[in-house]
């Protein structure tokens, strides 16, 4: 039996019971659909956070107190640690002279005001002048401040898109005052616009100088401590010496763990491909149910397809069709009707990952490989579920079956 004849039959059966067909697809439908949309929104968020963390910088390290916290248990331990404070860094600026750059950096919230206008909870940074350096930020218009600011605690700001769009809409900002919880700033640049970071804007804050963010607001809790390595192949060297230089201001006995954490872009990739892993292979487990629940849909389909048509089967072996016809044919007409969920299960995987794409900052992507996935899934749990009931129908005796009505 040519595969145009297969097509034929196969068409006109399920066409025979559009509503039977139809429910028997859902489960396919379903699980593609899930498939499809789940793995090209992670695809899409994995890529998005991979550019989110690289403006950390390749070669940047942040010691801090608490670092990537897992489990409360490891809160609970970080509570126990030493602050991280100037005195650090000016240890590992002297102590680890192969650090391209060394700052510390502080942070609280306040409210910002300029020319009448008042804006709420804006992230004030308190930094070396190396820290847009580190970090990846890029001037819009001014320049950043000066060791020789820093070290005088100059009253001096360099502020955020969002900062220098709503307080000076229509001036130039550079060299206007803003005032910060009370406390006068001037500003001498702006920052070029960054965007939004999982659904927040990076470009509301204000930078000062470290020195000037302590004299202005205190410092109630430690800093965090950024180091960056020359190269990317020096920065294992770097991170070792630093932490050399921590335990041993510490105390800290050999062999025992690190009194600080240690954040970097890998560290954080690791984190967030961990937290999708596991939202992947949940759905994923979701997904190989209704696999299954669609494939036992398909495979009581055609056993019924076998029963209702076992009198045209021994019309058919009459006149002489092989067993191996009949078992193409059924086998045919189940691999055909999980491709037509697959197809349909795309396409609606397909319409939730564009629909996530417009409506969020994820941009969610099927690929050519996605889609050759989904197929391929739907394909196999069509040939599964059709085996037996094609082994049924090819095995009919023929006697048997014409004296079916």
């Amino acid at each position: 039996m040519i595969l145009s004849d297969l097509a034929r039959i196969a068409i006109r059966s399920i066409r025979a019971h559009k509503l039977r067909s139809f429910l028997n697809l859902l489960g396919i439908i379903i699980a593609v659909t899930t498939i499809i949309a789940v793995i090209s929104v992670v695809s899409g968020l994995n890529k998005y956070a991979a550019d989110v963390i690289s403006g950390l910088g390749p070669n940047t390290m942040i010691f801090t107190r608490f670092g990537i916290i897992r489990s409360r248990a490891e809160f609970f331990d970080a509570l126990k640690r030493k602050e991280i404070t100037d005195k650090d860094v000016e240890a590992v600026r002297r102590l680890v002279p192969q650090a391209k750059r060394v700052t510390g950096r502080a942070f609280s919230q306040h409210p910002v005001y300029a020319d009448g206008r008042r804006l709420s909870d804006i992230f004030v940074l308190g930094s070396g002048p190396e820290m847009p350096w580190m970090i990846g930020l890029e001037l819009e218009d001014g320049r950043y401040f000066t060791e020789t600011e820093a070290d005088a605690a100059r009253p001096v700001a360099v502020i955020g898109w969002d900062i220098k769009d709503e307080l000076f809409p229509h001036v130039d900002a550079v060299g206007r005052m803003i005032n910060v919880e009370g406390k006068p700033f001037r500003v001498i640049g702006t920052m070029a616009r960054q965007g939004s970071s999982f659904g927040q804007s990076q470009d509301r804050f204000v930078l000062v100088p470290l020195p000037s963010f302590r004299r202005a607001f205190g410092i109630t809790r430690g800093i965090d401590m950024f180091v960056e390595a020359p190269t990317e192949a020096s920065r294992k060297d770097v991170e070792d010496a630093v932490r050399v230089v921590l335990r041993g201001r510490r105390g800290t006995p050999f062999g025992a763990p690190d009194p600080f954490g240690i954040v970097d872009a890998d560290a954080l990739n690791t984190l967030w491909k961990s937290i999708t892993f596991s939202a992947f292979a949940l759905v994923i487990w979701i997904s190989s149910i209704s696999l299954v629940v669609g494939g036992v849909a398909i495979a009581n389909t055609m056993f019924a397809s076998v029963v209702e048509r076992t009198h045209e089967i021994g019309v058919r072996k009459a006149l002489g069709a092989r067993r191996r016809d009949l078992h193409r044919q059924f086998l045919f007409e189940a691999v055909l009707l999980s491709f037509v969920g697959g197809v349909l299960g795309v396409a609606l995987g397909w319409l939730a990952a564009q629909a996530v794409g417009a409506w969020s900052p994820f941009p969610a992507r099927v690929t050519p490989f996605l889609v050759t996935t989904g197929l391929t899934v739907a394909t196999l749990s069509g040939l599964l579920a059709g085996w037996l009931p094609a082994v049924r129908a090819a095995r009919l005796d023929p006697i048997v079956a014409l004296r079916e009505d």
